[in-house]
């Protein structure tokens, strides 16, 4: 239903007279409000006048029907447009439906509007009103004065309005996916609205646990002082209570729906609340139900996705571990068998290093990628860092027979934490490799080139000619634990270059076509 504030009002009542005298009261003539105000300001004064008129200036929306029939059909119009009224003024007494069987009627169409039985006197006692007409209704004894009239009219409405706003709001909170600890404190607040309404002291919500026993979910007033709520749940669990059904103990109220419930302390010991107001109570809980199981299936969603991504983690790492650890347990038995044969056992201490260093650098990868260890910066010398770097991945350009080409620029030092910003560019250059060896080109190549960048940046530019990256991986390259078209890593390269270079306060882009991909690291001089 489209939300908006309900002015709206009906009388129901036979005789026309009462009728206008509601529509005089709640919707004034323009044309009278200058001699209204006159005789206020003889009757009352100026001041009491101009008290008088801004109290009146609320104006309602009012219809009348001069019997039930018709006021019952006025209704069912009026909710089939979801324009419903807010407030409904009933005799008691009238030819044909009495008042009581025309509320019955209407509540059939419309439980919300507040109902106002207004009548001299009735066949009904107040108790057999409630239980017939339901619990949101009142009952005003004639003749009542004019004021009187507007401040029923103003009450209900506004109760009308402010209901509806807290039914939104409990309707809202069965569609949220949040955290727990974001959805306790709304349902707190929402359960302090509702225990507001209720006319209660305070209130907490409850849940059975899988062994039928209550735990506390949350709580407001006394209710939620610490250790006092055991109080109360003990208390619950001696009781018994039956489903769906309300309960009054000797110091609080008990709504349960199904595994759920509220507890309501009763004010001053007092064994009544606003029994107009109950349904709300039962709309919050059902939602409430429904957002907490939501809570669960998200968490165990989140929990299950996290699982799953440590579970692929452990598996790359562990596959790539496999390979530099078994050629070590091999090469320590080749050199047991070789030990007579000094330059065999030599080469064999060779390997085992070598792999040693490649199982070792696939640890650090991990480490970097998951501290985010704060930056050790230093100024580093362009000219010795990048011979460091060639150095470092000459080896392994030389096994791929894909040979690098180092073009400098630009020799100024520069800022930065030295370690990180080496796996940055031994990244990208095996990274390139990878691609060129992969494809295959005619003439291979790798380009490192190092050139001043705009606004006093440095930057480092790694080209290739493996023939691109395919359009399918692009939006993933920076995804940790991405291995799209890769038989061997973890995944971690390009995810370590972006957040080092990030760290740095760098940036770092990418340029792709069938000729080849070239990555782009720019870092601040300062």
């Amino acid at each position: 239903m489209k939300r908006f504030f309900n002015n709206r009002i009906l009388v129901i009542d036979d005789d026309e007279t009462i009728r206008d005298s509601f529509r005089d009261i709640l919707v004034p003539k323009r044309r009278d409000s200058y001699s209204l105000d006159r005789a206020s300001e003889v009757l009352f004064g100026k001041g009491e006048a101009r008290d008088r008129k801004e109290e009146g200036s609320f104006r309602f929306e009012l219809s009348v029907a001069a019997n039930g029939i018709e006021g019952f059909e006025m209704v069912k119009e009026a909710v089939e447009k979801e324009q419903p009224f807010a407030a409904i003024f009933v005799d008691m007494r009238m030819p044909g439906w009495d008042g009581l069987e025309t509320v019955q009627r209407i509540r059939d169409v419309d439980e919300r509007a507040e109902i106002i039985f207004v009548t001299a006197y009735s066949d009904y006692g107040i108790e057999e009103v409630v239980a017939r007409a339901g619990m949101n209704v009142s009952y005003h004894c004639k003749p009542f004065s004019v004021e009187e009239v507007r401040q029923i009219a103003t009450k209900a409405v506004y109760e009308w309005n402010k209901a509806r706003s807290l039914e939104d709001l409990i309707d809202i909170t069965s569609h949220l996916r949040a955290s727990r600890w974001q959805l306790k404190p709304l349902l707190n607040n929402i359960l302090q609205q509702v225990a507001d309404m209720l006319g209660t002291l305070s209130a907490m919500l409850v849940v059975q646990n899988s062994k039928g026993f209550y735990d506390k979910v949350i709580g407001i007033g006394a209710l939620a002082e610490t250790g006092s709520e055991n109080e109360y749940i003990l208390e619950l669990e001696k009781t018994g209570f039956s489903e769906r059904m309300t309960h009054y103990a000797e110091r609080f109220l008990f709504f349960q729906l199904d595994r759920y419930g509220i507890v309501a302390l009763l004010k001053d010991g007092v064994r009544s609340i606003n029994i107009e107001r109950i349904y709300l109570v039962r709309l919050f809980l059902e939602q409430a139900a429904m957002t907490i199981a939501n809570v669960d299936l998200q968490e165990t969603l989140i929990r299950n996705e996290k699982l799953s991504a440590v579970g692929k983690a452990i598996g790359m790492v562990a596959h790539d571990l496999r390979g530099p650890i078994g050629s070590i347990c091999s090469a320590t038995s080749m050199a047991t068998e070789m030990a007579d044969d000094p330059d065999a056992v030599k080469e064999i201490h060779r390997l085992i290093d070598e792999q040693a260093v490649a199982a070792l650098a696939l640890v650090e990868d991990i480490l970097d990628f998951t501290h985010n260890a704060e930056l050790t910066k230093d100024t580093i010398l362009m000219g010795p860092f990048v011979e460091s770097v060639a150095r470092s991945v000459a080896e392994n350009l030389r096994e791929l027979s894909v040979p690098m080409k180092v073009e400098m620029d630009s020799d100024t030092p520069f800022p930065a934490d030295e370690r990180k910003i080496f796996r940055v560019m031994v990244n990208l250059i095996r990274n390139a490799a990878e691609a060129v060896e992969k494809k295959k080109p005619d003439a291979p190549s790798i380009l490192l080139k190092v050139t001043d960048g705009e606004e006093g940046k440095v930057r480092f530019e790694v080209s290739d000619n493996g023939g691109g990256i395919p359009e399918e991986i692009r939006e993933h390259l920076f995804v940790p634990f991405s291995t799209y078209g890769k038989s061997k890593g973890t995944g971690l390269g390009l995810a370590i270059v972006k957040q080092f270079t990030e760290a740095h306060g760098g940036e770092v882009s990418v340029s792709t076509s069938p000729a080849g991909t070239r990555f782009t690291v720019e870092l601040p001089r300062s």
